[in-house]
């Protein structure tokens, strides 16, 4: 199993210009700064939460936050950014941005319902700048056409603090006076992680001074919002050095909070993006712990019934927990045609040590399978897809029956490492999924069909497409009873 390092260059603290855009004075302090330029850097939208009411875009344009003056003289950002801003105007569809920086992104504009794009919740010109990181967004309604959600995730400009940070996202960091006794240098970027490998993150890389407490925590992606933050363990929340392993792929948002040994607080936020090969398709469910519901994928080019190829047969081109998992015992193993992975891309997970006795990582595979353990979600993965095929997803209620309760099964597709599409999450959840059946029976939801795109060893994209009842433009795939793909 691999273990990262994660090293953060500590910078030296100067009372020196800001960096900032082209044509900056950075002369190291030699000569002096030009004067301050009047509202040369205007305040930002704060951290909004996502439940708080939009901000009225002319606050955006208030007087500068810090005072002129202090105790160093050169700390105006001199080339700001334009915030872009179009308050009289509507968003632009498509672009994942809060064009009229009234708190929302994309309202109006419609989009497939299960699709997930990137967003930026800030003034526009600020977007990709300093510290700022895009967001996720899902596209909800159970229609043929549905309207973008709210901006979830991500890291939004915020007021500068002295971390050697665009806090702000302005073009420039640290353009506060008091920032020439700076301690603190948050991280801007990290390097990407891997499913199942131990990512170690190193404090004392941005801050080296004497503490006297540490606090970690981590916030997962859609299922670990559904689960409570389950798919992944940490291991030092409370000293110098993180150890994070995560068991999905997606965007991670790691805070840490430091008390220095004279009792100043520093706190940073930053983003580690995990990253796993090909094609991962992940499902968790609300009723863990209670019920059994199991996660399928079928073979691109073939529509034989799920499950079963005929009586007591079990079919190749279903990949799920009968065959799939590294205990289930040739022939029955799904051979798609796919290259085999490196062994790394198995050994760290539930069923590393088998996987080590085969010798072999299967492409199609079972990563985890969770029969009825609290907060665990399931995937499979194929980390070597076909150039243009199209794989069906399904999710299957083994049991048991639940009565007039019902559970709530969430899918999200990941291509190259990038979430793509989330279907049955809140509002739009899945009702009425209730009843169980065991082997080949019950209800079978047919999410959502996958068409991947690859560029030599590379998975480059997807095209999702939701599945709804046959001769309809709305509504979920599902049967009772029925196996036909």
């Amino acid at each position: 199993m691999g273990r990262l390092l994660v090293l953060v260059s500590l910078l030296a603290c100067a009372c020196g210009p800001s960096v900032g855009g082209p044509g900056d004075n950075n002369d190291g302090g030699i000569n002096p700064p030009p004067p301050p330029e009047v509202d040369a850097d205007p305040p930002v939208m704060p951290d909004q939460d996502a439940n708080s009411s939009p901000m009225d875009a002319s606050s955006i344009y208030d007087s500068p936050i810090y005072p002129d003056g202090g105790e160093c003289n050169d700390w105006v950002c001199t080339h700001p950014v334009d915030d872009g801003c179009r308050p009289n105007g509507g968003d632009q569809c498509g672009d994942g941005l809060d064009n009229n920086c009234n708190g929302r992104v994309d309202e109006g504009c419609t989009c497939e319902p299960g699709a997930v794009q990137p967003c930026f919740l800030g003034p526009p010109g600020r977007h990709g700048r300093g510290a700022c990181v895009d967001g996720m967004q899902t596209c909800v309604g159970n229609s043929e056409f549905g309207t973008w959600g709210e901006c979830i995730g991500g890291i939004r400009p915020m007021a500068e603090t002295c971390d050697s940070q665009d806090n702000d996202c302005n073009g420039c960091a640290d353009d506060n006076p008091e920032c020439c006794t700076r301690e603190l240098t948050c991280p801007s970027t990290m390097p990407d992680g891997h499913p199942f490998e131990d990512y170690v993150i190193d404090g004392t890389m941005f801050f080296p001074g004497p503490t006297t407490s540490w606090q970690w925590d981590v916030t997962g992606g859609p299922c670990d919002r559904l689960l409570g933050n389950r798919s992944f363990t940490l291991s030092g929340q409370t000293t110098p050095r993180l150890t994070f392993r995560p068991t999905l792929s997606g965007d991670y948002t790691v805070h840490v909070r430091i008390v220095a040994a004279d009792g100043q607080v520093y706190e940073c936020t930053f983003i580690v993006h995990i990253v796993g090969p090909g094609l991962r398709v992940e499902m968790c469910w609300d009723t863990t712990g209670t019920t059994d519901i199991d996660l399928h994928v079928h073979r691109p080019g073939t529509t034989t019934p799920w499950f079963q190829s005929g009586i007591g047969a079990t079919n190749q081109d279903d990949c799920y927990y009968m065959n799939c998992k590294a205990s289930a015992i040739p022939p029955n193993r799904p051979d798609w045609g796919n290259a085999a992975s490196p062994l790394a891309e198995c050994v760290g997970g539930p069923e590393g040590t088998t996987w080590m006795q085969r010798g072999v990582c299967y492409n199609p595979r079972l990563d985890i399978d969770n029969i009825r353990t609290a907060g665990i979600p399931e995937n499979i993965n194929i980390d070597n897809p076909v150039d243009g095929g199209t794989y069906r997803v399904m999710v299957h209620f083994y049991g048991p029956t639940l009565g007039n309760n019902e559970t709530h099964p969430l899918v999200n597709i990941y291509c190259g490492g990038h979430l793509l599409g989330t279907y049955g999450q809140a509002p739009d959840q899945l009702a009425g999924f209730n009843r169980g059946g065991g082997f080949n029976a019950g209800l079978m939801w047919r999410t959502v069909d996958v068409t991947t795109h690859v560029t030599g060893a590379d998975t480059t994209g997807c095209d999702l497409t939701p599945l709804h009842p046959p001769g309809q433009t709305s509504g979920y795939y599902v049967t009772n009873n029925n196996n036909a793909y």
